[in-house]
């Protein structure tokens, strides 16, 4: 017992030293590490992102835009997200996102803002919109990941929060084993744009999400918006796909 008060005394006044959320290295509780960012920096070696939708493609001479935008360009402006989809990163994103770690929220989205305010023209955006769960997901995660990201854009770059913009219509599979193909037919007609997306008509809006691979989420939610009139959309997440072909 005396042990114990010794210990949170100890603790009051001579706090320890918070580690990196990511990988507990010594440093600050609320940030990322230089390691872990290099880290997830290093996933991008040899790689570009499509100047279209921001997946991970070979890097070599050529087209700046991937085939799959090529032949079926997204109906959004410009997507990016801050590394590819693999290793640690990947591990991050499935700790926070399945394993109930809300605590990550503040230094990925942190890295999120990041992102947002060096490549868009954050100033301009009308809102920042989360992409939506279904009410039973929401359920049973007990939060929306998206939505924890979009709160800490909003803190940072003061980009107007609009969560009811989208809304997730019907309940649709699981995405994970799903070809590209299946992923795009699963979704279409999931999203639709809520009454909050009346007064952006005409404007321009971030879309954020945590991760996207195929692209389909970010595309059915775009539809969506641009169907209730929205003129321009920007995506940004922590992480996207790698693609295969060129």
């Amino acid at each position: 017992m005396l042990t114990d008060v010794r210990s949170a005394m100890k603790g009051l006044f001579f706090p320890q030293e918070q580690g990196c959320p990511i990988c507990g290295r010594r440093g600050s509780q609320r940030h990322i590490c230089q390691i872990c960012l290099e880290e997830w920096a290093e996933l991008a070696d040899g790689f570009l992102p499509c100047a279209k939708c921001g997946r991970f493609k070979k890097a070599e001479a050529g087209e700046t835009t991937c085939q799959e935008c090529r032949e079926n360009e997204p109906p959004y402006a410009i997507a990016r997200c801050v590394a590819p989809y693999d290793g640690s990163l990947r591990d991050a994103l499935h700790s926070f996102k399945f394993s109930g770690r809300r605590e990550l929220a503040y230094p990925l989205g942190e890295l999120i803002a990041s992102l947002v305010a060096s490549l868009f023209p954050y100033r301009l955006l009308a809102a920042v919109i989360p992409v939506p769960l279904h009410e039973n997901r929401l359920q049973e995660r007990g939060f929306n990941q998206a939505l924890l990201l979009a709160e800490v854009v909003n803190r940072m770059l003061r980009i107007p929060l609009v969560p009811n913009a989208l809304i997730r219509s019907r309940e649709t599979h699981s995405q994970t084993s799903l070809s590209r193909e299946q992923r795009h037919s699963n979704l279409k007609g999931a999203f639709e744009a809520g009454e909050d997306a009346l007064p952006l008509q005409g404007k321009a809006v971030l879309l954020a999400d945590d991760v996207y691979t195929t692209g389909a989420t970010v595309q059915e939610c775009s539809k969506a918006l641009i169907n209730a009139g929205v003129k321009e959309i920007y995506v940004a997440a922590l992480a996207a796909g790698i693609l295969t072909s060129p």
